[in-house]
């Protein structure tokens, strides 16, 4: 057997395809990659979201104190 085609297309010594099995090794690599894109994605949707609410939270605080110094002064800013 001196070509790729013809190693892949005979059994193995469990008698089945060595394509086959690559195939599946394919396969199982190709959903590995896709659930780690997945995760990723995820992550980063989550960080983005934390980022966002801790500006918000920063607004409400920044307003809450200038409506405090308001109040404490008399308006008088």
């Amino acid at each position: 057997m001196n070509d790729i085609e013809a190693w892949l297309a005979h059994k193995n010594k469990a008698g089945r395809n060595r394509w086959e099995i690559y195939y599946e090794k394919y396969l199982a690599s190709k959903q590995v990659q896709a659930k780690k894109t997945e995760t990723k994605n995820a992550r980063d949707e989550f960080r983005r979201e934390l980022e966002e609410r801790q500006r918000q939270a920063q607004r409400a605080w920044f307003e809450s104190q200038s409506q405090n110094l308001a109040e404490n002064t008399g308006g008088e800013t």
